[in-house]
């Protein structure tokens, strides 16, 4: 596997059937990650026809995870629909792409980690206008893509290497004795 194309169904927050033919993996409004019908290895080729379609002309290769949100939104003017994305949905998506990345092998680039609408402007490959993942919750409107995808990516690296507190020293304690000691400036 080569790529991860994030997506939204436009539907619901529950997984569908007719999502569950179309993605891999699939993220309800809660968080829970519901498994699709398929798993990735199937797009290891397309040419038998048996892949999950999920994204036009770039399925090969690529893995479809999709958070089940945002049935009946608009662009232009923007209006994120009844079931627009949760934060525990960016959560899981981030935290399961990270995970995806790590299986497969996958660095988090612009052109391996993607959503389905930078695919035209960064892959070149011409998508009928999806504008899927342009928005995150927090956001009062649509940004673009490649923007959005670059805040994504940032959060899936930093959930692939967690910083880690800095060490701190601690001092061995002292016995008694050289407590005592060093009280008259005596080093052992």
């Amino acid at each position: 596997m080569e790529r991860i194309h994030m997506h939204w169904t436009a539907g619901g927050h529950k997984a569908s059937a007719v999502d569950k033919k179309h993605y891999h993996f699939l993220i309800e409004g809660s968080g829970k990650v519901v498994p699709g019908d398929h798993n990735p290895e199937v797009n290891r080729s397309t040419s038998d026809g048996l892949y999950v379609a999920h994204t036009r002309r770039a399925n090969t290769g690529a893995i479809g995870v999709a958070v089940c949100a945002m049935l009946g939104a608009r662009e232009r003017p923007f209006g994120a629909g009844r079931y627009p994305i949760t934060d525990a949905q960016v959560d899981a998506l981030v935290g399961l792409v990270a995970d995806l990345a790590d299986t497969y092998n996958i660095p988090v680039t612009r052109t391996t980690v993607l959503t389905h609408a930078e695919v035209q402007p960064t892959l070149g490959i011409a998508q009928r206008g999806k504008w899927d993942i342009m928005w995150l919750p927090g956001m009062s409107e649509p940004d673009d893509p490649v923007k959005v995808g670059d805040e994504l990516r940032f959060r899936i690296k930093s959930a692939m290497n967690p910083v880690a507190p800095p060490a701190v020293e601690v001092e061995a304690p002292q016995s008694l004795w050289q407590r005592f000691l060093s009280l008259f400036g005596v080093n052992q």
